[in-house]
């Protein structure tokens, strides 16, 4: 029997074993590309997440405190206070004292800065003095005794 020689039909495509391993080196560079953008965009994510919880914290201590003040609000005691410090109400056994000094009479530093060197700077006038009332004693029941407490 003679031998027969078979010959390989080309059929023009042939991948050799160079092209197989650069497609797999080129997907491996793709992925690890697509891996890192990914774990980059998950620390921006975890990073905005903290500084939220951060503001929600904040926001829950403000919206605490908001409520223990609408709380404290409803009570005696602060109307009050809110009477006394707002509106000027005053039990009748206190006593209330005023400050009448006007505007013209304080001296600010622009004022001052705008009179001549050398000139004297006109002072406050001084305070009211003290009525001649007596001060309030147990050996004088008349005289009321001021408290700050409600």
């Amino acid at each position: 029997m003679a031998k027969k020689h078979f010959e390989r039909t080309t059929s023009g495509l042939r991948i050799r074993p160079r092209y197989i391993i650069l497609f797999f080196i080129l997907t491996f560079f793709v992925l690890g590309g697509v891996f890192l953008s990914q774990q980059t965009k998950l620390e921006s994510i975890a990073d905005e997440k903290v500084t939220l919880q951060t503001q929600l914290d904040s926001r829950k201590v403000e919206e605490e405190r908001l409520e223990r003040m609408l709380e404290y609000m409803q009570t005696t005691d602060y109307m009050i206070q809110y009477a006394r410090e707002k509106l000027g109400y005053v039990f009748p056994d206190d006593w209330k004292f005023y400050d009448e000094t006007t505007d013209e009479q304080q001296v600010t530093a622009e004022s001052a800065a705008n009179l001549p060197i050398g000139s004297p700077t006109p002072s406050p006038s001084p305070t009211p003095s003290p009525s001649p009332t007596p001060a309030p004693t147990e050996e004088n029941p008349d005289v009321p005794i001021v408290t700050f407490a409600p």
